[in-house]
């Protein structure tokens, strides 16, 4: 039932993780310098209805949380969102709009699925047992984010994480799961 509900939420954001996705590959931050993208985050969020969102958290990092009924277990979703400090050299309409820095390792899917989450678990916010926290990280290719994250005492309370990463070697419709 739940899984029906979650797969049509999705199906119904579906087109706009996409321009989601492609804003954010247009408009890279590399390690540091994220200040746009966070205030994109937290622009968003605010406009589909979360209001406990706390920014620059571990440098740039943005931390939202909604709570379902029972708020006695915490759970966190995680997604990276700096670019790399390279040249974008496809020819899409998407491309990078900004010189020496590309979303070459995926953080612009990462924090595009991220915001498609959100969006479907604050539609289904009154059936959540608990709290669900989630983490906007900065600066991940240079290493930093997380360790400035976690010294802020983003994990604190939490219960379980789920940090993902794409790894475009598996097949399409796998999840791969390391403890």
């Amino acid at each position: 039932m739940i899984e029906q509900i979650i797969q049509n939420e999705l199906e119904k954001f579906y087109p706009e993780m996409i321009e989601l996705r492609r804003y954010i590959h247009m408009h890279p931050e590399v390690s540091f310098n994220e200040k746009n993208t966070a205030r994109f985050i937290k622009e968003y969020l605010e406009k589909i209805g979360i209001t406990n969102i706390k920014t620059k958290v571990g440098l740039n990092g943005v931390v939202a949380r909604i709570k379902g009924q029972d708020s006695s277990k915490t759970i966190a979703f995680r997604a990276d969102f700096d670019a790399l400090p390279i040249n974008d050299a496809k020819d899409t309409p998407y491309k990078s709009t900004i010189p020496n820095a590309m979303h070459a390792c995926g953080h612009d899917f990462h924090t595009a699925s991220l915001l498609g989450a959100v969006q479907v678990l604050k539609a289904q916010e009154d059936k959540l047992q608990g709290k669900v926290r989630f983490i906007f990280q900065p600066a991940e290719e240079s290493n930093q984010g997380a360790r400035a994250l976690i010294s802020e005492g983003v994990l604190e309370g939490v219960d379980a994480i789920i940090g993902f990463h794409n790894k475009p070697e598996l097949p399409v419709g796998t999840i791969g799961v390391k403890e």
